[in-house]
């Protein structure tokens, strides 16, 4: 009796994992479909004429998309770090722009391998070009640096927000060309949808796995 309840207990988990596997299969699946329709999406808007980011409705968001600006004014810029590029550590250069509809933006002005030299640059006159990106995750610690001068880990986004005069649009324009002596970013979402199926497709071994043992578990005589 106590044999057979153990065996029905242990089938009773194996059935619970096994749907547990089934369940993170499917989403890994999911995934890996959405990684691969924003890598399609991001690859059509490189192929698109740049349009002028002043005259994008101010609530909507970036998705890859070549745009132009023309800079009314401008705010500090600030140096994010821990960028690294082609296993160079670097820094890049952020700074908020006004555009000529009253909005503004930052952008991104490029990226310098340390020991980066202070610049103090103006932007030139006439357009800018580059990619409208999502802003990128943020780095998750207890010493991360967060602010909006000098060299942050993170740009405060809400402060600065609070302090421009005029509304900041989502996401970060990526130069593209960068200013000299700048380089420019790569914009390539950091997405894998092979990796996705790959992990699915472990799941997917575990859980048929999990749900035979429990199969033979339960019909396997006592």
């Amino acid at each position: 009796m106590t044999v057979t309840l153990s065996r029905f207990r242990l089938s009773r988990l194996l059935l619970w994992l096994g749907l547990i596997c089934l369940l993170l299969a499917l989403w890994q699946w999911q995934q890996g479909i959405q990684a691969s329709v924003q890598l399609a999406a991001h690859a059509r808007a490189a192929n698109l004429p740049p349009q002028a980011l002043a005259e994008v409705e101010q609530g909507a968001h970036p998705q890859g998309q070549r745009v132009w600006l023309t800079v009314r004014a401008s705010g500090h810029s600030v140096r994010v770090a821990n960028a690294s590029l082609q296993g160079r550590d670097g820094v890049r250069e952020w700074q908020p722009v006004q555009l000529l509809d009253g909005s503004w933006v930052v952008i991104d002005r490029g990226w310098l391998a340390r020991p980066a030299p202070l610049l103090q640059l103006p932007l030139p006159a006439g357009r800018l070009t580059g990619r409208w990106v999502a802003r990128p995750a943020q780095p998750e610690g207890m010493r991360v640096r967060v602010g909006l001068s000098g060299e942050v880990d993170v740009l405060d986004w809400p402060v600065l927000a609070r302090q421009l005069p005029g509304p900041l649009r989502e996401g970060l324009v990526v130069l593209d060309p960068a200013l000299r002596p700048y380089r420019s970013w790569p914009v390539l979402p950091q997405l894998d949808p092979a990796l996705h199926r790959q992990r699915a497709g472990w799941l997917l071994a575990v859980a048929a796995g999990c749900l035979l043992l429990a199969r033979l578990l339960r019909r396997r005589p006592a």
